[in-house]
């Protein structure tokens, strides 16, 4: 067995030849030896990475220099994705793990670099350092972010997209957070200069929400009857209806429909039959029966008020004139009045023709499942109707107060 022990009484160190990158030792001696030899860290090489900082530092501010002449010498505002700020995130509390959006912003007139701050979430050290002095008209480059509203009771916010990351504050439900990106399921927010993160499923858009309060109008209905739809198509299911002069909020407005809230659920009205005038108290004029004449659009007028004058209804009116657009009646056009007395009303109705009795009763379900009784207005028309049973028609009927329907056209 060979001696661990030298002739000089110390301990022999193995020497390692294969795979050795460091330096090998015969004797414990050697080893101390060469360590002796070795030069400790000198105060000289902290300055040196100091000078390499420097040079990191003054490079960014080169580039940043460059990218805020592109923006004010730009024409154009669009958005520009450089990174300056997630850099300078980087080099401040926090660390940025996604590219941050940024985009060209006019600083409007008698507007403060620290409201301008404020709005996007970071410091004005930040956005001055990023786009030097600030002037009202300047073009400067800021974060884009997304303001959202916190629908949980309290919204933890975390240093990382984990939750296991450390917790450094909380909002509470209903506050608003500055949102620059989403990703994962987690919401990268700018909090003073520093991004954080919280939850993305407990946030809301706020500018829906205010855009959505601000438009509800009071209206009034102008039709004899106005169904109330599902959704804005006239192939929605009829949910209900409202009468003539009903009142009702209208909350938007597009396509020709207007949609409300019916009994607590979204709902849809045609907007043609709505009117911003609210009916009139006093009793309509009443007009005996003469020949058609016609009538010409003043200013203010609507179908409704002229319907109103002439004691008719909307929907005679409008059968008086298929080709006229309600909601978008000009000054100095002409229009139908129809002859009809002021006690009678035709309605058109789009209805499945039922059974008819022996007397000649007819009845039919309208499309909102609703069964009428009428009378055929002549003999021809019962006829017809008899071959029609179980068929859906237009049928044109006279309605007068505490009598019996009388069909008059089928179509």
């Amino acid at each position: 067995m060979t001696s661990l022990v030298g002739t000089d009484g110390e301990l022999k160190v193995l020497r390692k030849e294969k795979h050795m990158t460091k330096p090998v030792y015969t004797t414990r001696m050697e080893k101390r030896e060469l360590e002796k030899n070795l030069s400790s860290l000198d105060i000289r090489d902290a300055w040196n990475i100091r000078s390499v900082l420097e040079g990191i530092k003054a490079s960014f501010m080169e580039h940043v220099a460059n990218i805020r002449k592109l923006v004010q010498e730009s024409p154009a505002k669009r958005l520009v994705v450089t990174g300056i700020f997630t850099i300078l995130f980087s080099l401040g509390a926090s660390t940025a793990s996604a590219c941050i959006q940024e985009y060209t912003y006019e600083v409007k007139k008698n507007e403060t670099v620290s409201e301008i701050a404020k709005q996007h979430g970071v410091t004005t050290e930040a956005i001055l350092t990023v786009n030097g002095n600030v002037s009202n008209g300047d073009k400067i480059l800021l974060p884009k972010v997304q303001d959202k509203k916190v629908t949980a009771t309290v919204l933890n916010i975390r240093s990382k997209a984990t939750t296991d990351s450390s917790i450094i504050g909380k909002k509470k439900q209903g506050e608003i957070v500055k949102v620059s990106f989403t990703k994962n399921g987690w919401a990268g927010i700018l909090i003073d200069g520093r991004l954080a993160y919280v939850s993305a499923d407990y946030l809301t858009d706020v500018k829906a929400t205010a855009d959505s309060v601000s438009k509800s109008v009071t209206k009034y209905v102008t039709a004899d009857t106005l169904r109330v739809r599902s959704n804005p198509s006239t192939k929605a299911a009829v949910i209900g209806s409202y009468k003539e002069g009903a009142k009702v909020t209208v909350k938007s407005e597009e396509k020709g429909w207007a949609q409300i809230e019916y009994k607590g659920k979204k709902a849809y009205i045609s907007s043609a039959y709505l009117t911003k005038t609210a009916p009139s108290s006093e009793p309509s004029k009443t007009v005996t029966k003469t020949d058609s004449k016609t009538y010409t659009i003043k200013k203010g007028d609507t179908f409704y008020k002229i319907s109103k004058s002439y004691g008719i209804s909307v929907s005679l009116l409008q059968e008086a004139n298929p080709k006229v657009d309600a909601t978008k009646l000009r000054i100095g056009q002409v229009i139908n009045i129809p002859a009809i007395t002021a006690s009678d009303s035709l309605i058109k109705v789009e209805a499945t023709i039922g059974g008819i009795s022996p007397d000649g009763t007819v009845r039919f379900i309208t499309t909102d499942g609703i069964t009428y009784a009428a009378k055929a207005g002549t003999d021809g028309i019962l006829n017809s109707l008899y071959d029609k049973q179980g068929k859906k028609l237009t049928l044109t009927v006279k309605a007068k107060r505490g009598e019996q329907m009388v069909i008059t056209a089928i179509k």
